[in-house]
């Protein structure tokens, strides 16, 4: 093993530079596919089966359609925007004519 490490010092600069880098590549590639499978394998433990039949497979049924239906919007170029109801500005609220079952000050 010692003789075999010894080689890896030996050759011109270009060489060694290149087996360093390919050693290096090919740990983090090796680094990142355990850290994946270990991340993965957790995940699944962790969380429930994606096709649990319940209350939330029917929401997420829903918010997939919906998503659909925006989808075939933006195709057509229009876009979906939700709308919020806003609180009446100051001057909106002073111009409204006030509510017909409100107390008069008489």
């Amino acid at each position: 093993m010692a003789r075999w490490i010894g080689t890896l010092n030996e050759g011109s600069l270009l060489r060694r530079t290149l087996l360093h880098i390919g050693t290096f590549a090919l740990g983090s590639l090796a680094f990142v596919g355990v850290v994946s499978l270990v991340l993965v394998t957790v995940a699944k433990a962790v969380l429930p089966p994606h096709d649990a039949a319940g209350p939330a497979a029917e929401e997420t049924e829903e918010a997939e359609s919906e998503a659909a239906a925006g989808t075939s919007k933006a195709a057509l170029g229009k876009t979906s925007r939700s709308k919020r109801l806003r609180a009446p500005s100051q001057a909106e609220r002073d111009s409204a004519p006030s509510a017909p079952n409100a107390p008069s000050a008489d």
